[in-house]
C-alpha cells in the first residue's frame, strides 16, 4: 500500500495531469473525463487509505470533491449546489485542523470564518439594493423575492466557500502540516485561476491553470492522509 500511495498513485495522476494540459492546450477533444478519472482516482486512493479518523475525514472530503465536481465539471450546471458541496469539503478540512489542534477551537479564526460570512453577505445585499435605488437596475426577470434572495445567496456563496479555503490553508501551514498546506495552496490558486476565468481575464492562461493546480492540490491531500502505517503519517 505504501507503494502505491507514494509511486504508484502519484505516477498515474501525474499521467493524467499531463494527458488533460494538453488536451486543453492543443484542442484536440474534450478533457473532462480524463479530469474526471483523476479525481475518481485521488478519491480511491484517499478510501483506500480511510483506516484512521484522519484517513475517513480526508476520504469522506474527497467524495463530496468528487461529487461538486460532477456538477461544475461533467455536466457544466447546477453551479451553486457544486459550489456548497465544496463548502462542505472545506467544513470537513476545517474539522481536521480542529483534530490536529488536539481539539482546541482557535476562536479568532472561527471569528473570522463567521465576520467573513456575515461581511460578504451584507455586501452582496447592500451592493443590490444600491444598485436598484440608484440605478434602477432590476436584475434578470423574476417574479418573487424568493428568487431574489437565491441569486444573493447564488453569489455569496462562493465568497464565504473561498474565504474558508483561504482560512484553512493558513491554518495549515501554521500548524506546520507541510502537504496539507501546499494542497491548499494549490487550491486557493486553482479557484483564483476560475475567478479570473469567469470574468474573463487571460482565458487562454486561466482556463488550463484552472486543473494545472486543481489535481497537484488534490494529491497533496491524499498524501497528507493519516492512515495509520508507520510509513505513511500526515506531513
Amino acid at each position: 500500500m505504501a507503494v502505491y500511495r507514494r509511486r504508484l498513485f502519484p505516477a498515474l495522476a501525474g499521467a493524467l495531469w499531463v494527458c488533460f494540459l494538453t488536451l486543453d492546450l492543443t484542442g484536440l477533444c474534450d478533457s473532462r473525463w480524463v479530469k474526471f478519472a483523476s479525481i475518481c482516482l485521488c478519491c480511491l486512493t484517499a478510501l483506500l487509505g480511510a483506516k484512521t479518523t484522519d484517513g475517513k475525514l480526508v476520504a469522506v472530503a474527497l467524495c463530496f470533491t468528487v461529487a461538486a465536481d460532477w456538477f461544475l465539471l461533467v455536466l457544466d450546471k447546477h453551479y451553486t449546489l457544486g459550489v456548497a458541496l465544496f463548502l462542505v469539503v472545506q467544513g470537513i478540512y476545517a474539522y481536521r485542523l480542529y483534530l490536529f489542534r488536539g481539539k482546541h477551537i482557535h476562536f479568532r479564526c472561527f471569528t473570522l470564518r463567521i465576520l467573513l460570512g456575515l461581511f460578504s453577505g451584507v455586501f452582496l445585499m447592500g451592493l443590490y439594493l444600491f444598485a436598484r435605488a440608484a440605478f434602477g437596475w432590476d436584475g434578470p426577470p423574476r417574479t418573487t423575492i424568493y428568487q431574489d434572495l437565491w441569486s444573493i445567496f447564488s453569489e455569496w456563496l462562493p465568497l464565504f466557500y473561498f474565504s474558508n479555503l483561504c482560512i484553512n490553508a493558513a491554518e495549515a501551514f501554521a500548524l506546520k502540516k507541510r502537504t496539507f498546506a501546499f494542497g491548499l495552496f494549490l487550491f486557493v490558486c486553482c479557484d483564483l485561476c476560475v475567478g479570473a476565468y469567469n470574468l474573463g481575464l487571460l482565458p487562454t492562461l486561466t482556463f488550463p491553470g484552472m486543473w494545472l493546480f486543481y489535481l497537484p492540490s488534490q494529491v497533496l491531500i491524499v498524501l497528507s492522509q493519516e492512515t495509520g502505517d508507520t510509513h505513511e503519517k500526515a506531513l
